[in-house]
């Protein structure tokens, strides 16, 4: 039941992050009478501003439990983006984008994700790969759904059925989420009762901390670039929609064989080790860009690509509740949590400032691709 709650938590955050008002921008801009580059600014300084949220929101779960801040997070936002969609004009849109943003992006995602560490142990990685899983496939349902109708009926009707499914899911997550086992009188996940929690500032001056956090940051500021301008990447490498289509297909497929792969695997190798490999295969992914002259080959890039992602999610989020036990997790995963957020800021914005000043995405890929090789060899050896 937690990691259903837990998985829901995670799709609910969908108009707080750039996917979701990916969605909707086209006609924010048009109903607001927005430019595209005041847009664009106004989404990063929101999204900036929005990552202190996730800090908060890990101290607040550690000390008052996962079932009030699931709920409490979840009623604030749905109640935020259903007031966006009545009332939002261009002098307000910046104080949503913040909120939305804060919410959603930063603290909902905290608690969704220590949910699993605070729930489970030595089954963390089976819990995180079913739970990516879910994420996955309740993010592309819910994606399609909403692109169908944004065009049907308009983006304030769509934004205003997504806040009031949120405020539903807050409302049962308040009637059936439960703290940890231990505080909920249960004894089905023991394990993680014994476990020693190493104490906040400790967990932070390890270099496992800063392994798995620098990491993560690296690829979602590489993956929030290369998810926004995907398009445009294909259209200089010479392909059309069609084979578009197809490389998100395989990437979306491959990504959730990788979340299986990585449960598997986190049994039985060290995460340290794992986190390496994927990094040291992205770092060839992104090398790999220009040298994409056939449809077929831009499918297995972005499939190697999916999969990458996929392991890489389940090993992260599985990564500091085993290393750093349940007790501080919500402290140290918002942490983490806020690197993600300014990466994922950052990385579209670098792409395009690359393509302004070269005329291509893809030096910019050549520049990473060392320090994903560099982080792959520090994480072999911690």
């Amino acid at each position: 039941m937690m990691v259903v709650l837990a998985a829901l938590s995670m799709v609910a955050t969908l108009p707080g992050r750039t996917v979701g008002l990916g969605l909707i921008t086209e006609g924010v801009l048009v109903d607001l009478n927005l430019g595209r580059e005041r847009f664009a600014l106004l989404n990063l300084v929101a999204t900036l501003l929005g990552s202190a949220f996730a800090v908060t929101a890990g101290h607040l779960t550690d000390r008052f439990g996962i079932r009030v801040m699931l709920a409490g997070i979840l009623l604030l936002l749905g109640a935020s983006v259903l007031t966006m969609s009545q009332m939002v004009t261009a002098s307000t849109v910046a104080i949503f984008l913040i909120i939305t943003r804060g919410l959603g992006q930063s603290a909902l995602s905290t608690v969704s994700v220590t949910t699993l560490g605070k729930w489970f142990h030595e089954r963390l990685a089976w819990a995180m790969g079913v739970f990516s899983v879910l994420v996955a496939i309740g993010f592309s349902a819910v994606i399609v759904l909403a692109q169908a109708n944004v065009a049907a009926s308009g983006w304030r009707v769509v934004w205003w059925v997504i806040g009031a499914s949120i405020v539903g899911l807050g409302l049962l997550c308040a009637l059936l989420a439960r703290r940890e086992p231990r505080r909920s009188g249960l004894n089905l996940n023991a394990d993680s009762d014994q476990v020693k929690s190493l104490p906040f500032r400790l967990a932070l001056s390890h270099p496992c901390f800063w392994v798995f956090g620098v990491s993560i940051a690296l690829y979602s500021g590489v993956l929030a670039g290369v998810s926004l301008f995907n398009e445009a990447i294909l259209r200089e490498l010479g392909f059309g929609a069609t084979t578009f289509r197809y490389a998100m297909a395989g990437l979306m497929s491959a990504g959730l064989v990788g979340n299986l792969v990585a449960a598997w695997a986190a049994q039985r190798f060290p995460l340290s080790r794992l986190v390496a490999i994927i990094l040291g295969l992205l770092s060839l992914v992104l090398l790999g860009y220009a040298y994409l002259d056939s449809a077929g080959l831009v499918i297995i890039h972005a499939s190697l690509f999916g999969f990458c992602g996929g392991v890489f999610s389940v090993i992260y989020f599985t990564g500091f509740g085993r290393a750093f036990g349940p007790e501080h997790l919500g402290k140290i995963q918002g942490c983490a949590q806020v690197m993600t957020v300014v990466a994922s800021a950052l990385g579209p914005w670098c792409l395009a400032r690359v393509w302004a000043e070269t005329g291509s995405y893809f030096p910019l890929m050549s520049w990473v691709a060392p320090a994903f090789a560099l982080m792959a060899v520090w994480a072999w050896m911690t």
